[in-house]
């Protein structure tokens, strides 16, 4: 849960004031956002993961703050290439969401130190988690579409490769260190090299 104290209350409320005049170029750009709807999903997926007690224009100003790795999610879906936008607000520069990834549903994911990540995907529904050094991407350069379709509320450790044109249903968990090259059915929880179904939710491992 996200608590401070009354002195560290004004405190926070002074870096946020100072933030939101520091970001008015940013707010300029999330108004006039033709996928403004998806930004605010976004922002209140962050808010609800992250615990804080916080809403409105002064959440997103919170996770453009304090939140490299939002910023990343947010310049996507503003479109923005600005290097000077940039520089007020850097992005994750370990994280990386492709310029021609394909649609990442509104509050579809939180980075959950996501560091050395890279998506390049074509489709990626709402809920999932994304932790470090995973990569979602083609097999070959010439295959450039076949890219992996998410399903909803999918959870991925950390160092994951999904590749290809391989769909993952929804409520799947990808284990740690795992490589998906092929289809992984709705609540399926797989691991491995390639990976293989270990067990479904609410079921007993698989021998």
């Amino acid at each position: 849960m996200f608590i401070i104290n009354s002195m560290g209350a004004f405190i926070f409320k002074l870096k946020l004031d100072v933030a939101r005049i520091a970001y008015l170029p940013l707010l300029y750009k999330y108004r006039n956002c033709p996928d403004r709807s998806s930004i605010d999903l976004d922002v209140d997926r962050w808010i609800k993961e992250i615990g804080a007690e916080i809403s409105g224009r002064s959440a997103l100003v919170y996770l453009l703050r304090f939140k490299p790795q939002f910023r990343n999610l947010f310049f996507f879906r503003i479109k923005s290439h600005s290097n000077l936008l940039k520089k007020l607000c850097p992005p994750d520069s370990s994280l990386t969401i492709a310029d021609d990834c394909g649609t990442i549903e509104g509050g579809a994911v939180y980075f959950e130190h996501a560091f050395g990540s890279h998506l390049s995907l074509n489709y990626l529904a709402s809920g999932g988690v994304i932790r470090q050094l995973t990569t979602f991407g083609v097999k070959s350069k010439n295959r450039h579409n076949q890219r992996p379709y998410i399903g909803r509320n999918v959870d991925f450790g950390a160092n994951v490769n999904c590749i290809g044109n391989v769909r993952i249903g929804d409520n799947a968990i990808i284990a740690a260190g795992s490589v998906v090259v092929k289809d992984v059915p709705a609540n399926a929880i797989v691991a491995g090299n390639p990976a293989k179904i270990i067990k479904y939710r609410d079921e007993k491992t698989i021998n």
